[in-house]
């Protein structure tokens, strides 16, 4: 049976959300980032810690004019969402009792990812290259194996499992178990499948594979694959937790809350993303001693 609610509780659950996810992604994360390349600037400068920018290119960026650029491409982005937000004030923006109008919160969301995506794709081409200039021929690594359970609890895994047959089988009998199925069914189990199995693989070449940063310390390294391991648990999680709900939300003629929930879900994946990176690898905590001239770090 449908549940009816008031169009003025939806707009505004649906405003305060979007609103959310405006300051969340493009202000404050970015602020965060911001702060933690900052600090790396102004205490490891490359006179000093000449093996944590292994290129000019690297040393550029060390230039304070970047980080600027960085920060005002994100507020630009943000102040994008805050057009988009008045505007859907000042013109009466009604969302479709049909759903689909999530597109656009999707779509906006790809674009505050994107400084982010940049500064990531920055930090593997500035560890390629330190891989290339890496030239420690004394290398040593713990003889210890190192396993999941050294790093993330059985529970809150046997809950992701749970959690993921939880939602094939709930999404199997929402499109009916003798029905005949269409392309939509495959290629969602497909999908969310995919994600969780290459969570699995990129997560084994952590635990089993050398590390990206030939110089990094080997605590930094275990806390490194802690962080990945909870960030990779937590957003099966919510990929499972998300998938259940939105089939909910078609059943019971809910789709109007369609897009708050998406944005609400987006915010929570940043949150045990970027969030937990920032919370388990605070960049005070991170040895920086192995970036020095003089070092000669451990490759494991």
């Amino acid at each position: 049976m449908p549940i009816t609610l008031s169009t003025t509780t939806v707009l505004v659950f649906s405003y305060l959300i979007f609103a959310s996810q405006i300051a969340l992604i493009s202000i404050y994360y970015p602020w965060k980032l911001s702060r933690r390349v900052q600090y790396v600037l102004e205490n490891f400068p490359p006179a000093r810690y000449p093996k944590l920018y292994p290129s000019a290119s690297d040393r550029s960026m060390a230039k304070r004019g970047r980080l600027r650029l960085f920060r005002g491409v994100n507020h630009a982005i943000a102040l994008v969402g805050l057009v988009i937000l008045l505007t859907m004030v000042l013109t009466g923006y009604r969302p479709d009792l049909k759903g689909g109008d999530e597109i656009f919160v999707v779509l906006y969301a790809a674009l505050q990812i994107c400084p982010l995506i940049y500064a990531e794709v920055r930090e593997l081409r500035q560890y390629r290259r330190m891989r290339r200039e890496f030239s420690d021929t004394t290398r040593k690594a713990s003889l210890r194996p190192r396993r999941l359970f050294d790093f993330v609890a059985p529970a809150p895994v046997a809950v992701a499992v749970l959690l993921y047959a939880a939602w094939v089988a709930y999404y199997l009998y929402d499109k009916g178990l003798t029905s005949r199925w269409g392309a939509e069914v495959y290629v969602t189990l497909t999908i969310i499948t995919g994600i969780n199995l290459a969570y699995i693989v990129i997560l084994t070449k952590f635990l089993r594979g050398k590390k990206l940063n030939p110089y990094q310390g080997y605590e930094d390294q275990l806390n490194q694959i802690e962080t990945i391991a909870q960030v990779f648990l937590f957003s099966s999680i919510l990929i499972s937790l998300f998938s259940v709900v939105t089939i909910a939300v078609d059943r019971y003629a809910l789709e109007v809350l369609d897009p708050p929930l998406t944005s609400l879900y987006l915010q929570l994946c940043v949150t045990f993303g970027m969030g937990l990176m920032f919370r388990k690898l605070p960049v005070e905590g991170i040895d920086f001693e192995v970036y020095r001239g003089d070092t000669a770090p451990l490759a494991t």
